[in-house]
């Protein structure tokens, strides 16, 4: 039986950690093996992602490099999962996206799923807006769908390498809220695996992900409440989001976000 994909990178496209949040999730929540890898020396800056070292429970100093990892996810029912974890490669994506995209093959990999996630103007008192949509082919229109030009992450080249393979792939992206953008957002985490759901056979437990968004939710209830600055921020958002004018993931949204991302990493460096 033939394997779905889903893959997620840390960095730019991973607002809140919400994107690899779900693939910690699934491998937290259902078995797992080892599947494949791609070696992140030709791929990734380790001044941007740097190795880390740690002690085993045998007293050994081993170096964790920051390769992306395939696995293997079994379910208790429906057919096994490809999870594709690693860092956003800082180096020749075309060829890591083939190197990805060769292993998958390999696996019977026969549909694949990118997720994403980028910071937003949105309240975190509302459902956070999930957009997905099937890549088109080569040779298919895209009609209506979001025409958007600009600079974009490794989930779309892969996305558009997998697409070219002939693999039916979905792109899926949720907004996290800006003004909380120092923490992990399990609420945004929740709201991709809800999504996710659709198209996986078996039911993906949420419960526990849950609590811990509600928890979520209260620290930016009390965020809102003691600075009045973003507490008017976040009513001013309510107001245009229940008016239905907030704007979903557009293109310029992710262009912004792409342009502060860079305008940090400078400040950083």
């Amino acid at each position: 039986m033939s394997r779905i994909a889903i893959a997620a990178f840390s960095g730019w496209n991973d607002a809140g950690e919400a994107a690899t949040g779900v693939i910690d999730h699934l491998l937290e929540t259902w078995p797992s093996r080892p599947a494949g890898r791609v070696d992140a020396e030709e791929y990734v800056d380790f001044q941007v992602n740097r190795p880390d070292i740690r002690t085993t429970e045998d007293g050994l100093r081993v170096v964790d490099w920051p390769d992306t990892e395939l696995r293997i996810v079994t379910p208790p029912q429906g057919p096994e999962i490809v999870t594709v974890l690693g860092a956003e490669p800082s180096l020749r994506w075309k060829s890591f996206c083939d190197e990805v995209l060769e292993q998958m093959q390999l696996l019977d990999v026969s549909a694949v799923v990118c997720l994403g996630a980028l910071l937003a103007d949105v309240p975190h008192t509302r459902p956070l807006p999930v957009s997905s949509q099937v890549e088109p082919g080569a040779a298919e229109s895209v009609g209506d769908r979001d025409q958007y030009v600009g600079p974009v992450g490794i989930p779309t080249i892969l996305a558009r390498r997998t697409t070219s393979a002939g693999l039916r792939t979905t792109s899926m992206w949720v907004q996290v809220p800006h003004y909380i953008s120092h923490s992990i957002s399990p609420k945004a985490v929740l709201a991709l695996v809800r999504e996710l759901q659709e198209l996986i056979s078996a039911p993906i437990p949420q419960d526990e992900l849950e609590a811990i968004a509600e928890g979520w939710m209260r620290g930016a209830d009390e965020l809102a409440r003691t600075d009045q600055e973003i507490g008017a921020y976040v009513r001013e958002l309510e107001q245009i989001q229940d008016a239905g004018e907030l704007p979903g993931a557009s293109g310029e949204a992710i262009a912004r976000e792409f342009e502060q991302f860079l305008r940090r990493r400078r400040e950083a460096d």
